[in-house]
């Protein structure tokens, strides 16, 4: 067999512990102390340098601090500036991509505007010469009625009966007279319809209507002093009538009629500065809604009706302003379909030029800034250092500015600008980190202090480790070599015969066969200890009287060198339960036990055995009155290889594994071992066994 060679660091360590240790003693400790060094060496490699580089590390950057902050500030300014700037030419280009869409599939852009953006108040469509062509119109005054028609004297009689309470037929009359004399024609048809209203009121009805009928008939641009075209008036009066009908034709063709009325008024243009045609639609609607069967058709009418209504009134509003926008369309005339941005007093503006036609849309420019400035506000996180806002043309900027970025061409003048939340907070953050670092370089220092204490426990544990498996080498062979070395004597004083009488040859027998079973029982106890390393060992437990079993041990082992000059007191009830065991395992037990009992008392000893029935189960204990256990020792008393380090406890030889068999043992069977000690006053070991039914067949158990 080749002879393992030293390495290199085992052979400078031999050099250093030769003396006084001797050459194999030396070779030994320099192969632990390799491991150790090794061991340390990993330590250094893996906890040690790379935790010292991370706190020196730490220590170095505490100086640059403030200049990472302010980097780090920057940096998230220049993110939120950036997406929020982003996100405003996404909602702009999505208007320009809507508007085109429109314009190439052929859909009007003046339909439902606010599909194209919900800020949008206007839509408007001009020809090359700059007049408004829809969805509205600026009519003339030519097309009203003149304020002195009010004034006629025939019609302020007309007015002042009706007031007065006159009655009704009385009061058409009167009407009917005026129409007669005032010279103006839209006056005429408002005299008329005023006569067939109090025709109504009468009762006269089918007069009414033929009244109506004509005013229907007439010219349909005429409109009454409140700006309601007559036609339109005629049309509701009547289809209200039918309405009201007993007879069901009438009803269907009023129902019929009302909602012609408002599609009508929905398609054509309305005057800008006249609310007669949003006025008829909301009341034709309000005359349907009971009687329709159409809930959706309700429903989306109205919402068409206040949209166009909103739409006529911003058109009114923004007349002088969109007049300018026109005006600048029509000079600076752009590719079809190239979109111009204009930021107006009270509308931001978006022209393009689409054939002959020229469109123009308004966004109503406060609500858009509103949205702006909070979704400013909402594009930073609630934890960011940075705030930002939306800042209007010549209005101060902060003293911290970090970025600031126009909104051109959408808001002439306005900026995003991004600032500190709060300018003190820069030197909060910087200490915050400073204090953050400070904590990184202690846990650093902390973990260099654990790696080194758990090092060295580990480092403790294995040359503990080793010793106890050293001294259990050498304990093994010790117990070993007395049994054998005894009965290699005895043999030889028989093969010899030396022996001068029968009682000096029967003892020698005896002495023979006593130490071959203190010998067996230590060479059990190795291989079982060997199997439970490996999870190999296995027992097969089976319903036995345990008063038996444990008198059966006390009567193999009372014989033993070790137990023979002690006392041994038993005390087991006859009538203890049958339990669940593997008899040979708690012999061995039993024989372990009560061997240590012996071992650790004096010649003369005192060793008591007792059983009883507890509430969980069944106890066996073995007391003994010798030199007792410490109580540092008892939390590592049933660990593998253990002996104790009390010099009086260690001049008793053992192997350190009796009690380790035995508590696996023990909980094979599902009970457990326990210890109660005083130095000086002896132990006492508990066996607990579980109370169980009986079963037939036997079982197998062990631990994992």
């Amino acid at each position: 067999m080749s002879r393992h060679r030293p390495t290199r660091l085992q052979r400078l360590l031999r050099r250093f512990l030769v003396r006084g240790r001797g050459e194999v003693r030396a070779m030994e400790d320099a192969a632990h102390l390799e491991g150790i060094l090794r061991f340390a060496g990993l330590f250094v490699v893996t906890i040690l340098l790379p935790t010292s580089l991370l706190a020196y590390f730490g220590v170095v950057s505490l100086g640059t601090e403030e200049a990472s902050v302010r980097a780090d500030l920057q940096r998230a300014a220049n993110i939120t500036a950036d997406t929020y700037w982003s996100a405003v030419d996404r909602e702009f280009s999505r208007l320009e991509e809507r508007i085109g869409a429109r314009l190439i599939s052929g859909r009007s852009p003046l339909d439902l505007p606010r599909e194209l953006h919900p800020h949008m108040v206007a839509a408007l469509r001009f020809d090359e010469s700059g007049q408004l062509e829809a969805p509205f119109i600026i009519e003339t005054a030519a097309d009203g009625v003149p304020a002195v028609a009010l004034f006629h004297p025939l019609v302020r009689q007309a007015e002042e009966a009706e007031r007065a309470g006159a009655p009704a037929a009385g009061v058409a009359e009167m009407y009917a007279r005026a129409a007669l004399e005032v010279p103006w024609p839209a006056a005429r048809s408002r005299l008329q319809f005023d006569q067939a209203r109090m025709l109504i009121k009468a009762g006269e009805i089918d007069q009414a209507i033929d009244l109506l009928n004509r005013l229907i008939e007439g010219i349909p641009t005429q409109r009454d002093p409140w700006g309601f075209r007559v036609v339109d008036l005629a049309r509701l009066a009547r289809g209200e009538l039918f309405l009201e009908s007993s007879n069901r034709r009438r009803v269907r063709r009023g129902r019929n009629d009302l909602r012609m009325l408002v599609e009508n008024l929905l398609s054509t243009r309305w005057v800008v500065g006249q609310g007669g045609e949003a006025a008829v639609v909301r009341y034709a609607l309000s005359v349907l809604e009971p009687e329709s069967t159409s809930v959706d058709w309700i429903a989306a009418t109205r919402g068409r009706a206040d949209e166009r209504t909103s739409s006529l009134f911003w058109t009114g509003e923004l007349l002088a302003e969109v007049g300018a926008i026109v005006g600048q369309a029509g000079r600076n005339r752009r590719t079809d379909g190239d979109l111009g941005w204009v930021d107006g007093e009270r509308a931001i503006w978006v022209s393009t030029w689409w054939g002959d036609d020229l469109y123009v849309f308004a966004l109503d420019r406060e609500r858009v800034v509103s949205e702006l400035k909070a979704n400013a506000r909402a594009s930073v996180l609630t934890d960011s250092d940075v705030a930002a806002y939306l800042i209007a043309p010549n209005e101060p900027l902060g003293s911290e500015l970090l970025v600031s970025k126009p909104l051109a061409p959408w808001l002439t003048g306005w900026s995003i600008v991004v600032e500190p939340r709060d300018p003190a907070d820069i030197l909060e953050l910087r200490d915050q980190r400073r204090r953050q670092r400070f904590i990184i370089i202690l846990l650093a220092v902390g973990m260099i202090g654990v790696g080194t204490i758990t090092t060295t426990r580990l480092m403790k544990r294995e040359l503990d480790g080793a010793r106890m498996q050293a001294d259990f080498a050498a304990s093994v062979s010790h117990e070993l070599r007395s049994p054998i070395t005894h009965i290699r004597v005895q043999g030889e004083s028989l093969m010899f015969d030396l022996m001068d009488s029968d009682d000096e040859r029967e003892e020698a027998y005896v002495s023979i066969v006593r130490e071959s079973e203190r010998l067996s029982r230590l060479v059990d106890n190795v291989l079982d200890f060997a199997a439970i390393e490996r999870g190999a060992k296995r027992y097969t437990l089976r319903p036995d009287n345990l008063a038996e079993t444990v008198m059966r041990s006390i009567n193999s082992i009372s014989s033993a060198q070790e137990v023979r000059d002690k006392e041994l007191d038993v005390n087991l009830p006859t009538d203890l339960p049958v339990v669940h065991l593997d008899a040979d395992a708690i012999s061995q037990c039993v024989i372990n036990l009560v061997s240590n009992a012996a071992k650790y008392s004096e010649p003369g000893g005192w060793i008591g055995v007792r059983g009883r029935v507890v509430e969980s189960g069944v106890e066996i204990t073995i007391s003994d009155r010798g030199i007792g256990i410490a109580p540092h020792d008892l939390r590592e008393i049933f660990e593998p290889f253990f002996r104790s380090r009390d010099a009086l406890a260690r001049r008793r030889k053992g192997t350190g594994i009796g009690l380790t068999i035995t508590r696996y043992i023990m909980r094979a069977h599902g009970g457990d071992v326990s210890v109660q000690s005083r130095p000086g006053k002896g132990s006492t070991f508990t066996l607990r066994f579980p109370l169980q039914t009986t079963e037939a067949t036997p079982r197998r158990s062990g631990l994992r």
